[in-house]
């Protein structure tokens, strides 16, 4: 609808009000003059666009900021100016308020100005579809003070508010959540939720410190879309967020909540160019059910979030007894790895990689092992995942080369036949913008010849930076290492990494070889990738052979190299050297090997 359609409705309904009462008719005409003068002079503009974004209404500041006189801006779609990435999140901001029609969505918007120049909008978006005197969706918008007053704003800020997010802090939120419970005097249910983001080290990895910090704004903005009288936001640490809400009695009351939480991260984030797909975990606990005190209740939290954590990403978890003796062993494991690290706890162990038709042992899997002086020896399925979500696997990964390396150099002392080592390496480690130059050094330190080393990737690792992924690739095998790509064939798209990614051996995954006697998919889906593999000129390694049949069924699709238990479990450095002394490694055709 456009201005002057507003101003014919608008006179019509003074036309109507007049007949039935003058003097409210003459009240009503002073209100509508104090707006349109309030609006004339305002240093905000006030727009109303309607359902798929076309201006019906924009008030004349837009020429003070835009350049741009309001008639040539009505009719047209409000985010026609944008840039990609921008008109992107502008209609993410459009869906959100379509979504929330009680809450406000505010969002900080590039755009430039009829000059050309490049500024920063705040913007404010609610939904009045359903408001019969506006039918629309109302933009309010100004320049945006948060760069040119970030200092000013800091200093006056109470020491209450988290300076980055403009939410209670920490020592607020422990303070509120007392009051509340105080409050609740254990007569109602009160529901901690601490809303942890995932992978969101890896983000400040890749982009950065400041597009993390624009990043925590944005989830901040969405997550006050929960806040109502009953809904408390904090910021709880660096990259969690905590929720005190009074919603019901017990867990099921609160699903809603739960999933409304995780119903705010569907839609993607921009952070400048980046479309960043993010997702959460949540830990929660509840009052009174599961502590009687603030401490006890945030530590019942936490615990639950860690137990969800280990579940995969956009995972939530209520406390219970059980969360909190599964979280104990967790508990150990974060603790002791600086220590475990100094005190020699950890250790490589090795997995020959043979020729299938000559058992000549060709390579060799180097494989991190921990045998921690309480829990014994752990899973690295166990203890791999925590060491990537606290960064920690970076100091092991560089550990873990150098390791390697002195083996090397032992085994030339020994004058043992030279091989390559295969070390895997995850997105973590890939995140450090000086990957490359971080495994020279250690390579140049050590001495070893690089076309010694295949650096091994996951499709984690290929999913999360393509850009920089494909750069660090290209780096390594410049110096002579070789790329493989480990677990081939449990992704959608490990077929289209073959065209994006330069790989120079693809390891199928052992849950294809398990079941090829058995599983006809398996073995079909098995035979394919080793023909495709040879007519791609790749390099094929057959992971997890730990049967004679799995062997045999190999060999027939011309399979030549491969590694498994029926070869070899992974062993430690000196029990390698007697099988490299002998140049080959025999596969264990006993009764073990059998299963009798």
């Amino acid at each position: 609808m456009r201005k002057s359609s507003i101003l014919a409705r608008n006179k019509t309904i003074a036309k109507n009000e007049k007949k039935h009462n003058p003097g409210e008719s003459y009240a009503l005409k002073n209100l509508q003059r104090r707006f349109q003068v309030l609006v004339q002079d305002s240093h905000d503009v006030f727009e109303i666009i309607n359902s798929d974004g076309t201006i019906q209404y924009i008030s004349p500041a837009v020429e003070k900021i835009l350049g741009y006189k309001p008639e040539e801006r009505i009719g047209k779609p409000a985010y026609e100016l944008l840039e990609p990435t921008e008109k992107y999140k502008f209609k993410q901001m459009l869906s959100l308020a379509f979504n929330h029609p009680d809450q406000v969505v505010q969002e900080e918007i590039k755009i430039k100005t009829k000059a050309g120049q490049e500024i920063i909008l705040s913007c404010d978006m609610r939904n009045k579809l359903s408001e019969p005197s506006i039918q629309g969706v109302i933009l309010n918008w100004r320049v945006s003070s948060s760069d040119r007053n970030r200092e000013d704003s800091q200093a006056k800020a109470p020491a209450t508010l988290d300076e980055l997010t403009r939410l209670p802090a920490r020592g607020a939120f422990e303070s509120l959540l007392s009051q509340h419970m105080a409050e609740a005097r254990g007569e109602e249910a009160l529901a901690l939720i601490i809303v942890d983001i995932d992978r969101f080290k890896y983000i400040n990895s890749y982009l950065g410190y400041e597009h993390g910090d624009q990043l925590l704004r944005q989830i901040s903005r969405r997550l006050r879309l929960l806040c109502t009288d009953q809904v408390l936001l904090c910021r709880f640490s660096g990259d969690q967020y905590a929720i005190v809400a009074a919603r019901g009695e017990g867990q099921d009351d609160y699903l809603p909540l739960v999933e409304e939480v995780l119903r705010l991260f569907d839609a993607p984030f921009i952070v400048d160019e980046h479309k960043l797909d993010i997702s959460v975990s949540l830990g929660i606990s509840l009052y009174p059910h599961d502590a009687q005190d603030s401490e006890t209740l945030v530590k019942s939290a936490y615990a639950a979030l860690l137990r969800g954590k280990a579940a995969g990403k956009k995972h939530y978890q209520f406390y219970s007894a059980d969360v909190e003796h599964k979280n104990y062993r967790e508990f150990l494991l974060r603790r002791d790895m600086q220590k475990a690290l100094k005190e020699g706890q950890f250790a490589v162990h090795y997995q020959p990689i043979v020729n299938l038709y000559t058992n000549e042992v060709l390579a060799v899997e180097a494989l991190l092992r921990w045998k921690h002086p309480l829990c014994g020896m752990i899973s690295p399925a166990e203890f791999i995942p925590i060491m990537e979500e606290t960064g920690f696997i970076v100091d092991m990964g560089k550990w873990l080369l150098e390791e390697v390396c002195r083996s090397h150099k032992q085994w030339q002392k020994e004058g043992l036949p030279p091989l390559k080592v295969s070390i895997n390496c995850s997105s973590v480690q890939f995140a450090e913008e000086c990957f490359v130059e971080s495994i020279q050094a250690i390579l140049d330190k050590m001495q070893l010849d690089p076309r010694y080393l295949i650096i091994e990737i996951t499709e984690s690792v290929l999913i999360d930076n393509a850009k920089k992924v494909i750069a660090d690739l290209q780096k390594l095998q410049e110096i002579g290492i070789l790329v493989a790509v480990d677990d081939f064939g449990t992704g959608f798209s490990s077929l289209s990494y073959l065209l994006t990614f330069n790989i120079d051996i693809i390891k199928i995954d052992s849950s294809f070889i398990q079941n090829i006697p058995t599983n006809k998919t398996s073995t079909i889906i098995t035979h394919s990738v080793i023909n495709l593999a040879r007519e791609l000129n790749i390099k094929l390694v057959a992971e997890g052979i730990e049967s004679p049949e799995q062997l045999s069924h190999l060999k027939r699709f011309n399979c030549h190299t491969g590694q498994g238990y029926l070869y070899s479990k992974p062993i430690p450095q000196h029990q390698l050297a007697e099988i490299i002394a002998n140049k080959k490694c025999e596969p264990q055709i006993n009764a073990e090997a059998l299963g009798i």
